[in-house]
């Protein structure tokens, strides 16, 4: 699941926690339908202020153009199945990233997700040079460029992470040459700034297939596994 994933959460009206239930309803949509997100909430602005506006229910003012914006914005959201039945057109609603921290102020709240986003990817291998790979090491203080190493990258489309496994056999630097185990293949996270690496193996055991590689990367929450390596790094 994209990391920056939108959700719709109810707030008040039929599918929220003080409507027919007791929980708030979130719907996860993808982000292609932004636009028409976006123009229903719009139109929900819109009928917000005209409701409270002076002239409303009065003769000669206009207020059903409003309406019928609202409804058609809705209609085609309801089309597209990011809302599923008229209770939704009874609910006021806000967008937010499906982040925990961010919809602890909507809890309880039940999530439906008619578009399978939250469904696990398969991690992938990541074409990376050599160049780059010197230069990633480079820019944090280990010189690859003479040396002899064997390297795989795996991307995690689920965190938006890369990783790179590596064995330095021989580095013709001394302070590279002994930061790296020729013994071993070590991990290394590629998205920080820090070039520790988060675990190692066994070089004469390991196995450099894309199914044993992705078995090792870690499955914890992205931010619970990058709090444990600060720790451990710091």
């Amino acid at each position: 699941m994209d990391k920056y994933q939108l959700c719709l959460v109810s707030t008040s009206g039929d599918m929220s926690s003080r409507g027919m239930g007791t929980e708030n309803t979130i719907y996860l949509f993808p982000y292609k339908y932004k636009k028409q997100v976006d123009n229903f909430f719009k139109a929900q602005c819109d009928w917000d202020l005209i409701i409270y506006d002076e002239r409303f229910g009065k003769k000669g003012f206009n207020s059903q153009k409003h309406y019928r914006k609202l409804s058609d914005t809705f209609d085609i959201l309801q089309d597209l199945n990011v809302f599923t039945c008229k209770y939704d057109f009874r609910t006021n609603w806000t967008m937010r990233f499906f982040d925990e921290d961010e919809l602890k102020q909507f809890e309880p709240y039940i999530v439906h997700d008619n578009f399978n986003l939250l469904k696990k990817k398969d991690m992938k291998l990541k074409k990376l040079t050599k160049k780059t790979v010197c230069n990633w090491f480079g820019d944090r203080g280990y010189d690859l460029n003479s040396a002899k190493f064997n390297y795989k990258a795996i991307y995690d489309p689920n965190n938006d992470n890369d990783w790179i496994f590596i064995n330095v056999m021989k580095a013709n630097n001394y302070y590279t040459d002994e930061s790296f185990d020729k013994k071993e293949v070590e991990l290394f996270y590629l998205n920080t700034d820090i070039a520790e690496p988060y675990n190692s193996w066994n070089k004469k055991s390991f196995k450099w297939n894309k199914k044993n590689l992705v078995s090792l990367i870690p499955k914890e929450d992205n931010d619970k596994w990058y709090e444990k390596f600060n720790e451990k790094n710091n």
